[in-house]
């Protein structure tokens, strides 16, 4: 990370500002202020959010791109692996996630339309890796970070396939991108209606640190909206945002925020960390959570007219460069 990114950090965290925003690779955007939507507890110190797709770095010639024990996910202020804890901030006061949610029936039913991504950015030297999932027949919703410079088709892998995807809608603004993949027949997933609420039980499903389908118990701990730099860091956009309590991992990015019910509450996209105090709290306060399980989902509203746009989209877009 450059000097002036630290510096803009620093004087934030000092301003008592607490910032969030994506980091990818070791770019990190600070600068996001929250604005209250429905339940959000201050919080002193410092939070920075992660985006979390995994690099892995291009070897060109004839051995291709590295094992999956070669990756290199996103770091934080210029430390490599994924993101770090060094304190609380007190983002969130709601209950830990409930383990036994990921057993549910709807998670079951969803898992065949969660799917990973991967494909290679030939003008940055690296190969990107994601989750996504199925949203309209032979379309896949991810995050525009996960496929930034990507070039040509991608690779698209479901519970038994895999297939060659192609990026059909681009929006580096919210951070969403849509993925025509002929021959997908998985079932697409629908989103939840009503909306969730504070302190609703969710799963994160996807495919971290390029590995098998994972779940993971999350905690929807309130709705936001956040102004935050686009994946660029070239305009400040403002994001209809949950932050939730999960544990959430490089490799995550693009994945649903799955309801019990197998409903997509939303689409994962960054995860948090950072240093400052917990928030003080009496004995019939919920346990704060730190920012080790704090992460940040867009809302079904937030990727509506994303969805509409790219749902019958077949015709192949620019992905720009790198972010």
């Amino acid at each position: 990370m450059d000097e002036t990114t630290l510096r803009t950090l620093l004087d934030g965290a000092l301003a008592g500002e607490p910032p969030i925003g994506p980091v990818a690779d070791n770019a990190l955007r600070a600068g996001i202020r929250l604005r209250r939507r429905r339940v959000l507890s201050a919080a002193a110190g410092m939070a920075v959010a992660a985006a979390i797709a995994i690099v892995l770095p291009v070897v060109t010639g004839p051995l291709g791109a590295p094992p999956a024990t070669r990756q290199h996910p996103p770091s934080v202020i210029g430390l490599a692996g994924p993101p770090s804890i060094t304190g609380q901030t007190g983002l969130l006061t709601v209950p830990p996630p409930d383990p036994a949610v990921v057993k549910a029936a709807g998670v079951a039913r969803a898992r065949p339309s969660v799917v990973k991504i991967v494909g290679t950015a030939p003008s940055c030297s690296r190969t990107l890796e994601g989750s996504g999932f199925v949203f309209a027949p032979q379309h896949v919703l991810t995050n525009a970070h996960v496929v930034a410079g990507v070039r040509g088709a991608v690779t698209v892998t479901g519970r038994r396939h895999t297939f060659r995807g192609t990026v059909v809608l681009y929006d580096p603004e919210r951070d969403v991108a849509v993925l025509y993949v002929p021959g997908l027949r998985a079932g697409p997933l629908h989103f939840a209606s009503p909306p969730p609420n504070r302190a609703d039980s969710a799963i994160v499903a996807g495919y971290p640190l390029n590995e098998r389908f994972t779940a993971v118990p999350a905690r929807i701990g309130g709705e936001q909206s956040a102004n935050i730099p686009d994946i660029y860091q070239a305009r400040t956009v403002t994001r209809d945002i949950y932050a939730i309590r999960a544990v959430v991992r490089p490799g995550n990015s693009g994945g649903p925020l799955l309801a019990p019910s197998g409903a997509v509450d939303g689409m994962v996209f960054a995860a948090a960390t950072g240093v400052g105090p917990p928030l003080p709290r009496s004995s019939a306060t919920p346990p704060t959570s730190s920012v080790s399980d704090t992460a940040y989902v867009l809302t079904a509203g937030e990727v509506a007219s994303d969805v509409s746009a790219g749902r019958t989209a077949t015709a192949l877009v620019s992905t720009q460069g790198c972010d």
